[in-house]
């Protein structure tokens, strides 16, 4: 079975595993999403990672998904209030058209949309944006993550563990898996009053093996909203585990306030 193939039938298992959230969403009113993403990033395929990460969502049943890829333009006030959650999958480079970068109002709305209750998703890179220089505030709201001591050696498989802290992302999720193979980020920047939820080892014998349990999904919050970190999820091949679908998803909902 080609690779097309087995990524869509792990869209569909995906959907299945997650479990009921199709169903219960024809009664309700849908969570809007915003993808949040667009810029030039050699290493990250952010057109193919945000139409999956659409998908995924989308067949919950509970999330309708847009997708900007000129935040120039659509980090307002007025169109930001338009949604309960946003998703960053975003990495501020030189490179990126102007239409793609964020000026002071663009991040001004974007903190004030959080602060006042909007859900977080900080997906895979974009926990690396706007370091370089530091933007302090920025470091808050995503809760950590690469900035700029974050590493990590070549893809490969790993397993993921479940920590000890009692969440509804991680209730009734298997305690670990051998997730398909990724980028295992490393040295990840924990900032205060995080609850990581999820760990990987990282295998001293690997090429910058750390010989640590290295965080991979965890939580905050800032001001009224949620804020979700997963740092797994490098490209198609990684996104198409279907575990890895089910924290995504159950982030996700959370985040939005759709999962207590």
């Amino acid at each position: 079975m080609n690779f097309e193939r087995r990524l869509m039938l792990a869209l569909v298992i995906g959907t299945l595993a997650i479990g009921g959230f199709a169903r219960a969403g024809a009664q309700s009113e849908l969570i809007p999403a915003l993808i949040i993403t667009g810029d030039t990033v050699s290493a990250h395929d952010w057109k193919k990672t945000s139409a999956l990460i659409s998908e995924i969502l989308g067949k919950t049943g509970k999330i309708k998904v847009d997708i900007t890829t000129t935040p120039g333009k659509d980090l307002t006030d007025e169109n930001l209030a338009k949604y309960k959650l946003l998703i960053l999958n975003y990495f501020n480079t030189a490179q990126g058209a102007p239409e793609t970068r964020w000026s002071d109002a663009n991040k001004e709305a974007f903190l004030k949309a959080v602060k006042n209750g909007a859900g977080l998703v900080v997906f895979h890179h974009a926990s690396g944006a706007f370091a370089r220089p530091n933007w302090e505030e920025f470091e808050k709201v995503v809760a950590g993550g690469w900035r700029t001591q974050g590493f990590h050696g070549p893809r490969h498989v790993f397993k993921v563990k479940k920590s000890d802290a009692r969440h509804p992302i991680s209730e009734g999720l298997p305690a670990e898996f051998e997730h398909a193979i990724d980028e295992l980020y490393q040295n990840s920047m924990i900032t205060p009053g995080s609850v990581v939820l999820a760990t990987a080892y990282s295998d001293p014998a690997k090429p910058k093996g750390t010989g640590k349990d290295e965080p991979v999904v965890w939580v905050n919050s800032y001001g009224k909203g949620r804020v979700y970190e997963i740092t797994l999820g490098h490209d198609a091949e990684a996104i198409a585990d279907t575990n890895f679908q089910a924290w995504l998803t159950r982030g996700s909902l959370w985040a939005a306030g759709g999962l207590e």
